[in-house]
């Protein structure tokens, strides 16, 4: 093992930090010396899923007095940060507290699941402005102070679901997570010439959410979000090299999950081309022997050309 990782002299925020991953990546880093905001709404539209807690609107609040009772530097938010006022608040109340801002941990979320045919429009817009409004607001607030300073590091915490695969009775919620997907993707690339990284963390913990629903995972295996919590910092650290990507964490297991482009069929002759060929090329179609993971779309259309100048030619 190399010399510890530390955080000294950074601030974070940590949204959902109330409860579960949230809690856990918020003490780690405080843990290992950075000022922490930690935001939680304490209740939210998803709450009638869980049992009463009487102090849920003080999650936050409990979790920056633990850091400080623990030695650490930490203040609580309990804004939302679906709403546009209460996302900038956020930022605004990190800067007032300790002067700069380095990392954005966006981690709040609700789950609503259901069969697809009882999930509503509404339900789509609940968990769309959590997850996605929510994290845009929130980064699109902190993003100036990021680019001023030339540098940043912003984790979304996205999910298996909605990403790789689907979820049934999780249509909505894994569309929003796909657009977190897609998000973090797209500020990835424009962040990188101002110095600021942006990857997405899926995890697998045993949390309060994820009791709440049905899952694909044997609970037999002890997901705890402490075993989490490592990763979201080390995306967080200035020592790590990459931006766009995604990694999947859970158990004590971290691995990087990423979507790929085939190579396919490509017709010689492109004006002759009809369906009769995707029927008699499927297999070739579906092959994923040659397969690339592109970071831009630049290197996406640089593959797709390459490939059509070497059958069709110049």
């Amino acid at each position: 093992m190399g010399a510890e990782l530390r955080f000294d002299g950074r601030v974070a925020v940590v949204t959902g930090g109330g409860r579960g991953l949230g809690r856990a990546f918020a003490r780690l880093l405080a843990a290992r010396g950075a000022a922490v905001l930690v935001n939680d709404v304490g209740v939210s539209s998803d709450a009638d899923r869980y049992p009463p807690e009487p102090d849920a609107a003080e999650a936050a609040i409990a979790v920056a007095a633990e850091i400080v009772a623990e030695g650490g530097t930490a203040v609580s938010s309990t804004a939302d940060v679906a709403d546009e006022h209460g996302a900038r608040s956020v930022v605004d109340e990190a800067l007032a507290a300790f002067g700069r801002l380095d990392i954005v941990i966006n981690n709040a979320g609700i789950v609503l699941d259901g069969a697809f045919l009882d999930q509503t429009v509404d339900d789509l817009r609940a968990l769309w402005s959590v997850h996605v409004g929510g994290a845009f607001r929130v980064t699109r607030a902190a993003w100036p102070h990021l680019a001023g300073q030339g540098y940043g590091r912003v984790v979304n915490v996205g999910s298996i679901a909605g990403l790789l695969v689907g979820v049934g009775g999780h249509s909505a919620y894994d569309a929003a997570k796909g657009g977190l997907a897609g998000m973090t993707r797209s500020l990835a690339t424009e962040g990188a010439p101002l110095g600021i990284q942006v990857n997405g963390l899926l995890p697998t913990a045993t949390t309060r959410a994820a009791l709440s629903v049905r899952r694909s995972y044997d609970r037999g295996i002890a997901f705890e979000p402490e075993q989490v919590a490592a990763v979201a910092a080390w995306l967080a650290h200035e020592e790590c090299p990459v931006s766009g990507r995604y990694f999947a964490a859970g158990a004590g297991r971290v691995g990087e999950v990423f979507t790929s482009a085939a190579r396919g069929y490509q017709c010689p002759t492109p004006a002759t081309f009809t369906l009769e060929h995707v029927r008699d090329e499927w297999a070739v179609i579906r092959s994923t022997a040659d397969a690339m993971s592109p970071a831009t779309v630049a290197e996406y259309n640089a593959f797709r050309i390459g490939i059509y100048q070497d059958v069709v030619g110049s």
